[in-house]
């Protein structure tokens, strides 16, 4: 019996036990299944598609969700293997260099992170550090496909990820919790929320550390092996909100978070320091039940440094990102069948580099002003329609227009939706302005130059889908289609006046992405819930016809848990436990190089993937609210490691987790 037909058979095995067995404990498990019919049922409030509260089965922009217990039943560490184990179409590829996230081809810069709807800064690669994040802060993940600037402006041209945070609700709550794996790799977090009255105040804390692992491919024709290492790390991150509320119509709020990451190169003889700091502010004015104010600023920067031991641990600083908001929204409800939501936002960047800029550091900066609009209209009929716009006014490129038009049409049990939109890519200050000598030793084999004359790259987002829900099932169906104009890449050419080879951002791809997303919540009788999903991605370069690199044409996930109201012999103990089992398989991941002799593009495709993880979750009551869980995990179940083509899998890892949640 091979892997794939030993996971069909333990889910059909859970599949027919569900089907065929009511277990007691009826009343405790009443209340676990209304807790995942919040969820299947589509009655999550979810904000990203529309800047405004609505129902998840009523929002006209279809939103996909992955809630705070899907994270912590998964043992997901980190908010990107959480949407690794749930959005299929989403690909994980971390390096020294950062957190590399890629759907359907398009890489970091074309998907927009943030969290409680704000922006996260860029880092070297254009990626965002997923690691800076407390997983056990997230309540849930928003996730929109396809273009949304008319929201949230520049890079919204793939997707938009929202990771809301906790709220406190109650007068003492908290969580800690240590999780312990290979590689010496040690997770520890902690949470503490107070409230009195109208004052609420939370305090998160999460460190880690990790000794890193190397991986070696096969020895190729040639007799030669290739390598990835993850460097040994440490990190920790530290975050503060303080939230004043003394009734419905006034809110204010202030944040701050503080992380700091430090990572091990060339045997600790090198050491690069990342440091992270974020702080905003935001107030909340309802003047009526049907009108609301709400002003934000919001600032995050991200700056790296390097230590050289054997230069007498002299520290230099090499790059530093940061991204400022001021935003205006005022939502209001006109009338029964009519909301409008507005606003103006001004975005401030600045990006500095010690050597890309030129010989000498150097610091560029960009911004944009923002005005934006849109009306959202319901009928009696189950019609709704939604229409906006959004006018851009860039420091380097003057005025953008960016529209979009949303319809739903809803019955009991059918919702189905349509979606056009406009999305805007401002080029970044690097592919504008980079000047860099890519040295390889003491050899410089290429420079790599930015063009001030490139424009934004431009795409159109269009989708349909249709929605079903029942007693215990939601299923829907996506095709979309995205074109993007201008894309921008680097073009190799000769130097002739500087006697040298360059590669140079230029507007020079044309991409049409065109696919189909299904996506499946089936609750069982009593105990089970599955849920699953299937993405096919034809990402293709216009020009030349290839795949865009790194697009795997078929994903899928699915997640199989069961659920129970105590331990089998201990009926008479209020101690819910897990079962979790998930599994992520990928046709293989396209890749492209270039023989700089010949010109001859060569296919380095990686393989077909797939990965299967098993975690068990224990509660057991210590008295009132207070409650200590364990959890044990299998990743990677079946060891798979792609060693043909580099991976950066290490194999199976086994970890443990102790916690405690009052």
């Amino acid at each position: 019996m091979n892997r794939y037909t030993l996971l069909i058979a333990i889910m059909l095995c859970a599949v027919r036990a569900a089907c065929g067995q009511e277990l007691p404990a009826a009343a405790v498990n009443d209340t676990l299944r209304e807790r995942d019919e919040r969820v299947l049922f589509l009655d999550e409030v979810v904000v990203t598609g529309t800047l405004t509260s609505r129902t998840l089965k009523n929002t006209p922009v279809l939103t996909r969700v992955i809630s705070g217990a899907d994270i912590r039943q998964t043992g997901s560490v980190t908010a990107l293997e959480a949407l690794e184990s749930f959005v299929p179409g989403v690909q994980f590829s971390p390096n020294p260099m950062g957190d590399n996230i890629q759907i359907a081809g398009l890489d970091n810069k074309y998907i927009l992170v943030l969290v409680d709807g704000e922006r996260l800064v860029n880092e070297r690669t254009e990626n965002v550090n997923f690691s800076r994040l407390n997983a056990a802060d997230i309540q849930r993940i928003e996730i929109v496909s396809g273009a949304s600037s008319v929201l949230y402006g520049s890079n919204a041209i793939g997707a938009v990820i929202n990771i809301i945070t906790r709220e406190v609700d109650r007068p003492l709550t908290g969580t800690a919790r240590v999780r312990y794996s290979r590689y010496n790799t040690c997770v520890a977090d902690a949470m503490l929320g107070l409230r009195a009255k109208a004052f609420s105040s939370k305090t998160t804390l999460s460190a880690k550390n990790s000794d890193g692992y190397t991986i070696r491919s096969q020895p190729g024709a040639d007799g030669q092996t290739a390598q990835f290492t993850m460097y040994p790390y440490s990190d920790v991150a530290l975050s503060q909100t303080f939230r004043y509320e003394p009734d419905e119509r006034l809110s204010a709020e202030i944040k701050g978070a503080l992380y700091r990451n430090k990572l091990w190169f060339l045997h600790k003889y090198q050491t690069r320091t990342d440091e992270n700091a974020t702080l905003g502010a935001r107030l909340r004015y309802a003047p009526s039940s049907r009108h609301a104010l709400t002003l934000s600023a919001h600032s995050d920067s991200y700056d790296g440094r390097q230590t050289f031991k054997m230069r007498g641990d002299s520290s230099e600083r090499v790059n530093g990102s940061r991204y400022t908001t001021f935003r205006l929204v005022d939502a209001w409800d006109a009338s029964a069948y009519l909301q409008i939501v507005g606003g103006f936002e001004m975005n401030l960047e600045q990006t500095f580099s010690y050597n890309q800029f030129g010989l000498e550091p150097a610091d560029r900066h960009a911004s944009n002003g923002n005005l934006f609009a849109q009306g959202e209209f319901k009928s009696d009929h189950g019609l709704e329609a939604l229409a906006g716009v959004r006018y851009t006014r860039h420091s380097q490129f003057g005025g953008y227009l960016s529209p979009k038009i949303s319809l739903m049409y809803r019955t009991e049990r059918f919702r189905f939706r349509g979606n056009i939109s406009n999305g805007y890519k401002a080029p970044t200050l690097k592919e504008l302005y980079m000047n860099f000598p890519h040295k390889i030793g003491e050899d410089v084999p290429f420079w790599v130059i930015g063009n001030d004359a490139l424009v934004p790259e431009e795409s159109w987002y269009r989708a349909v889908s249709a929605e079903y829900l029942a007693e215990n099932i939601n299923m829907s169906l996506t095709v979309h289609d995205n074109s993007i104009k201008n894309k921008i890449n680097t073009d190799q050419l000769w130097n002739e006046t500087l006697n040298r080879s360059e590669m140079r951002y230029e507007n020079v791809e044309d991409a049409q992405i065109t696919g189909a997303d299904l996506s499946l919540q089936w609750s069982f009788p009593t105990h089970f819930q599955l849920k699953g999903g299937y993405s096919f991605a034809h990402a293709v370069d216009r020009a030349t016809g290839r795949q865009l690199s790194g697009n795997s044409r078929h994903t899928g996930t699915a997640n199989l848990v069961y659920r129970c109201a105590h331990l089998p012999l201990l009926s008479a103990l209020d101690s819910p436990f897990t079962l979790a089992l998930s599994a992520r398989a990928m046709s293989p991941r396209i890749f492209y190089s270039v023989n700089s002799d010949t010109g001859e593009v060569r296919d380095d495709s990686t393989g077909a993937c797939f990965i299967a993880n098993l975690v068990y979750s224990q509660q057991i009551p210590l008295g009132g609210k207070c409650k200590a869980d364990a959890q044990f995990g299998i990743n990677n179940l079946f060891n798979y490691v792609n060693r043909d083509f580099l991976s950066n899998n290490p194999g199976r890892l086994c970890f443990l987790s102790l916690g405690i949640t009052f």
